[in-house]
């Protein structure tokens, strides 16, 4: 059978030369990213019945597949978001931990040059270049504040910036792949279109480096993608877009909407954090670590301004005026507006900080309850914590005041809002940018204190009391001073303490409160010792240098615990949320290390089936090269039997 032995012959020689030509493009792409190794599928053709025989007709190729599995590829999509956001925070976080430490070391320098320059000014409070040199240290004190402000306030905007980029490149994906489906779908009528899958499977993979996606095949081989399972992205042919918006209720707060291209005026609201990948990081980086941040340092700005202004109040300066606020008023009523944000128009607010002590460096996403009740929950930790409708003061007009119990701030909405309003409540993240220097010469400081009190020569006890005034209560006269305070025979065996203003005129009489102080009128004294019977104590006013009880206050604020509920210094806080920051890099480091070494793993194991191995392809290339020369010689014996039946006469 020469004529059928010449079919097979031909039937090899095809077929050994669409395996060389597949063997030869494995090699060539061998470098070529994405690509999936792939092999020529071959079978036996129809036999042919003869004689009472099969005889086999030879062989076809019935189609070139790549060696692709569908498990191995979710693997490397699944590690491969993970891998890509874990490592994109960890660099977002190396940068912050950087900036945090260079932050905290000029703010600690400033600090103690400004302790430095009061303890000179405490040893001779009437030399006015002490005086100036406290004033320009606490100058530098705030440009250091106002530096870290900016630069954190730069990087949310230049994350703003890569939110809105990103997102294009996102869309650009989609389209790409959505075209890609479409160019599968026409080719996949004649065969399968393996490049163009790899393709493909390259922008998903890169797709899936952004943001969390899930993808779906139908029957016509078509992927569609589900950002975070839930929202389309691709479907079919056809892409959807992600923009990127001015947020609400803060316009510099950029968020991200899916808008379907037929319905451009419908728009889903993405939740960034939930992304996951890199553009998840940047909103996880964005929101729940530089929001924060500046929320944190600004809360020790405004706790330094606080207490440096509080003490100042108490004294008079150089010239016997009563001490002005040295720093900024926190309490502005600008200051106020800018912590509170809503979508609102018809509702406003202020932000009133009530205990910087007891503020915790929090932001807050507020809603109102249809019960009355409003529902704060801290955008770092997710807790959530409820001020009842019975906990509500109604204000002035329709205003109303909600204080929520232990933060050290009371809100005041212009009027009760709406149950779909989107509200965020900042008490502290413009600390470090509103903290300025409010006196302009040395002589403004107020060292001396504006009371002191003078002890009786002839006093045996070792009571030295110290003397403020508080602020709500009924102020007593100028023409009340010097005050007299006694210490008498209650008649029962114990002490009485009685204080009489300049006419003689009763202003307390009674004993110390628990913590050794007597308080009347706008007085408070602190006895800071045990009184005798009959000691007597003057307290007058003062003018002038005076005296030093004012820079002595200062000089406490070194060592003075009054920030996180009286648990910290100055000093601490800072330190903890430089601590806190190095801490939350180091432990993304390892994060990121685990996620790299996953998908390593994944990625090797998808290699091991899809990848070209050269070795292998080399042994190929061989093997069908003797192939194709078998198969030449078969149909060249053929054609020789053939020539010799044909020579027989």
């Amino acid at each position: 059978m020469p004529v059928d032995m010449y079919q097979t012959g031909v039937s090899g020689l095809l077929a050994a030369q669409a395996q060389l030509a597949t063997t030869g493009h494995n090699i060539a792409n061998v470098n070529t990213e994405g690509f999936s190794r792939q092999r020529a599928e071959q079978m036996t053709t129809m036999s042919l019945f003869s004689g009472g025989h099969f005889y086999g007709t030879g062989t076809r190729v019935t189609d070139v597949t790549r060696m692709y599995q569908e498990y191995a590829f979710r693997d490397v999509l699944v590690n491969g978001t993970e891998k890509a956001g874990a490592e994109a925070l960890y660099n977002h976080l190396t940068y912050l931990d950087k900036t945090m430490t260079n932050a905290n070391a000029g703010i600690a320098s400033s600090l103690d040059d400004l302790y430095g320059a009061i303890n000179a000014v405490v040893d001779n409070p009437g030399n006015l270049g002490n005086r100036e040199l406290m004033l320009a240290n606490a100058t530098d004190l705030v440009s250091h504040f106002n530096e870290f402000y900016s630069a954190l306030d730069q990087e949310t905007n230049i994350k703003n910036r890569d939110i809105g980029s990103r997102a294009g490149h996102v869309s650009s994906l989609a389209a790409g792949i959505a075209e890609l489906n479409q160019q599968i779908l026409s080719a996949g009528q004649n065969g399968t279109p393996n490049d163009l899958m790899d393709q493909r499977d390259r922008l998903i993979q890169a797709l899936g480096k952004e943001v969390q996606i899930t993808t779906v095949k139908d029957s016509q081989g078509m992927v569609s993608v589900m950002l975070g399972g839930r929202e389309p992205l691709v479907a079919g042919n056809q892409a959807f877009t992600l923009e990127a918006r001015a947020g609400s209720p803060d316009p510099q707060q950029t968020e991200l909407y899916l808008v379907n291209p037929k319905q451009p005026d419908v728009a889903t609201r993405i939740k960034g954090g939930e992304l996951g990948g890199e553009l998840g990081a940047l909103f996880s980086y964005r929101d729940q670590v530089l929001g924060p941040t500046l929320s944190d340092m600004g809360k020790v700005a405004l706790a330094i301004a606080d207490a440096f202004n509080e003490i100042q109040r108490q004294g008079v300066d150089l010239n016997g005026n009563p001490g002005l606020d040295l720093f900024n008023d926190i309490n502005d009523p600008v200051a106020q507006s800018r912590r509170f944000y809503g979508d609102n128009a018809n509702v406003s607010g202020a932000v009133e900080i009530t205990d910087t002590g007891a503020l915790s460096g929090g932001e807050y996403q507020l809603k109102y309850q249809a019960n009355g009740d409003y529902l704060f929950t801290d955008v770092a930790s997710g807790k959530q914590f409820t001020v009842a409708a019975a906990d509500v003061v109604a204000g002035a007009g329709s205003s109303v005041e909600i204080t929520p119990p232990g933060l050290g701030f009371t809100l005041t909405l212009s009027e009760p809002p709406n149950t779909g309003d989107n509200m965020q409540v900042r008490p502290s993240r413009q600390g470090a940018s509103d903290f300025r220097v409010n006196l302009n010469t040395g002589d403004q400081i107020a060292v001396s204190g504006s009371l002191m009190v003078v002890p009786n020569g002839d006093n045996t006890g070792t009571a030295k009391p110290g003397v403020s005034l508080t602020d709500g209560a009924p102020a007593l006269a100028a023409t009340d001073y010097p005050l007299t305070l006694r210490v008498e025979d209650d008649g029962a065996g114990g002490l009485v303490y009685n204080v009489l203003d300049q006419g003689g005129a009763s202003l307390f009489s009674g004993v110390p409160d628990a913590d050794g102080n007597i308080a009347f009128n706008d007085v408070q004294l602190s006895l800071n010792g045990d009184a005798e019977l009959f000691d007597q104590f003057q307290i007058k006013t003062a003018a002038g240098s005076g005296n030093n009880a004012n820079a002595l206050a200062f000089a406490e604020l070194q060592n003075r615990k009054w920030l996180n509920n009286g648990k910290s210094t100055v000093t601490d806080s800072l330190n903890q949320t430089a601590v806190a920051i190095g801490s939350m890099t180091y432990n993304q480091k390892v994060k990121a290390e685990a996620a790299g070494a996953a998908y390593d793993q994944s990625y090797d194991r998808m290699l091991s089936v899809s990848g070209v191995n050269l070795d292998e392809e080399a042994a190929n290339l061989l093997r069908f090269q003797q192939s194709y020369m078998a198969a030449a010689r078969v149909v060249s014996v053929a054609s020789e039997t053939m020539n010799t039946l044909l020579q027989i006469r």
